[in-house]
């Protein structure tokens, strides 16, 4: 009798590791195309970004803002070029960020020139 409830507990264990394995692996299958569907959806939308122009911000408020600041004669907020600027470039260059477009456009209406180095 002893001999019989090992077998059964055995072979019980033996059919969960199987349901397990059997279940991991579909699992695994199901995963790995999820992979390949999420990396085609991003590579999608990183090129629906890359498409579209960058927009710094409303251009009319930014203007107000220089307008406001340049009338109280408030200097920009930022004197330093930023840690990336290089020789040559514009305000434009900055378009990326909102803050460092308009802090270049601030200083160069106030100074009349861009930042040095």
């Amino acid at each position: 009798m002893r001999h019989n409830m090992m077998k059964g507990a055995l072979n019980c264990m033996l059919r969960g590791f199987l349901t397990i394995g059997i279940v991991a692996s579909a699992c695994s299958m199901v995963l790995a195309g999820e992979k390949e569907e999420m990396e085609a959806m991003q590579k999608a939308l990183n090129q629906q970004t890359m498409d579209r122009p960058f927009n710094a911000g409303d251009q009319a408020a930014l203007d107000a803002y220089l307008a406001q600041a340049l009338k109280n004669g408030l200097p920009p907020p930022q004197q330093r070029p930023p840690s990336n600027w290089q020789p040559g470039w514009t305000c434009g260059n900055l378009m990326y960020s909102y803050y460092e477009y308009r802090n270049c456009n601030h200083y160069y209406r106030y100074y009349g020139r861009y930042y040095g180095y």
